[in-house]
């Protein structure tokens, strides 16, 4: 009997050191460093430390040109040669795997209060980054030991430099994380009283902002360029439940029906793209688009012919979307794009991408602010009011 009490006390030893608790784990107050970039000293940077193991949220290496996306228990982190991990943390079905669809024997990523952490390590070797962690010298924090974990892509600054280029915001930082809570208003005591509790310090819960009642259109004209395919694989992505609209010419539809087939059968809708604006270019590329997908559409973009579009529309019941206010500019930041989302309720916006190289770097960035500030993205469709113009009733 008692060999059978040892015997079950080591299998739950054996389990509990080999069962990873995801519950415990807890954010390491480090300072993070984008080759001389201070990061905000906040939870949403701060890294996990796990025996040596060091995982930090995907989200940091958006300022190396490897970004992040990610949903609830999965994350992509990618680079713009097309190389990307994914990462699935979904309790007894946790892995990682590459673009080749290979299972990489990674530590597995972590999910913390709907934030996901990757391996610092396996992440910097794989987009050939490199890192440290850097301890900070007294003579900028004294009152304890604190380190910078320092991520990098050729820079040719030395650590003790960009965290000396850095004092003040690392001080700043410090003070501000660290900072007393403030004492609550105090009265007399009363005799009899119980002492008060202590006051109870809680880490803040980060409620992302929600404009599920602003609609964003998501729509993308050129499809010869191979970023596309890119694009389409992103939103074939595990949980993004997202369709776009892609407006395609006569040639885009020569060149390449097998996208235009792709397009149709994944659930996205078809345009026609005008470049000249005219009825009979209409009618030229819509019999080729049936050709090809056995897809017929009403409705109908161009840029620089838009008024010639627009009058076509009028007179032959077609859908003009107007793209004259819907490109994206891909020199400006993704924060400058982002700002030109409205806010107020009820409203609309249609974002245009054209689909070359760019498209595959700033997309990404847009659809995933999109999906954390919780809008509604939606695809064009022959039932929606067009922004810009007005449907023409049939």
């Amino acid at each position: 009997m008692k060999k059978k009490i040892l015997y079950v006390i080591l299998i739950l030893c054996i389990v509990l050191i080999f069962t990873p608790v995801i519950s415990q784990a807890a954010v390491t107050p480090h300072f993070v460093m984008v080759n001389e970039t201070l990061l905000p000293f906040n939870y949403s940077t701060m890294p996990i430390v796990l025996g040596s193991d060091i995982f930090v949220p995907a989200t940091v290496f958006h300022g190396l040109d490897v970004w992040a996306v990610g949903f609830e228990d999965f994350a992509r982190v990618y680079s713009r040669d097309n190389r990307f991990v994914d990462f699935h943390t979904t309790p007894g079905d946790a892995r990682t795997t590459n673009q080749d669809g290979l299972q990489l024997r990674w530590p597995h990523a972590r999910s913390v209060n709907n934030r996901i952490y990757v391996p610092l390590r396996q992440v910097s070797d794989f987009f050939g980054l490199s890192f440290q962690v850097v301890e900070i010298p007294d003579s900028i924090i004294s009152e304890r030991q604190m380190h910078v974990v320092r991520i990098t892509s050729g820079s040719s600054i030395n650590d003790p430099t960009a965290v000396g280029m850095n004092r003040d915001g690392i001080r700043r930082g410090f003070e501000e994380h660290f900072a007393p809570p403030p004492l609550p208003p105090s009265r007399p005591p009363i005799i009899g009283d119980d002492p008060p509790p202590p006051p109870q310090i809680e880490e803040p819960v980060e409620l992302p902002p929600d404009y599920s009642d602003v609609t964003v259109y998501l729509s993308f004209f050129d499809i010869s360029a191979g970023s596309v395919e890119w694009i389409l694989g992103l939103f074939d992505m595990p949980e993004t439940g997202s369709h776009a609209a892609f407006f395609v010419s006569a040639e885009d539809i020569f060149l390449n029906p097998g996208m235009v087939r792709r397009i149709s059968g994944t659930g996205h809708t078809l345009g026609i793209w005008l470049t000249e604006g005219t009825f009979e270019e209409y009618l030229r590329a819509s019999a080729v688009l049936f050709e090809a997908a056995k897809v017929r559409t009403v409705i109908i973009s161009a840029s620089d012919a838009a008024e010639q579009a627009r009058e076509t529309a009028q007179a032959h019941n077609l859908i003009f979307w107007d793209s004259t206010e819907s490109i994206v500019d891909y020199e400006a930041s993704l924060s400058a794009i982002t700002a030109t989302i409205p806010r107020a309720s009820g409203a609309r916006r249609n974002l245009l991408f054209s689909g070359n190289e760019a498209a595959a770097t700033i997309f990404p960035g847009v659809y995933s602010y999109l999906r954390e500030n919780i809008f509604t993205v939606e695809r064009i469709t022959e039932t929606v009011e067009p922004l810009g113009a007005h449907t023409i009733e049939n």
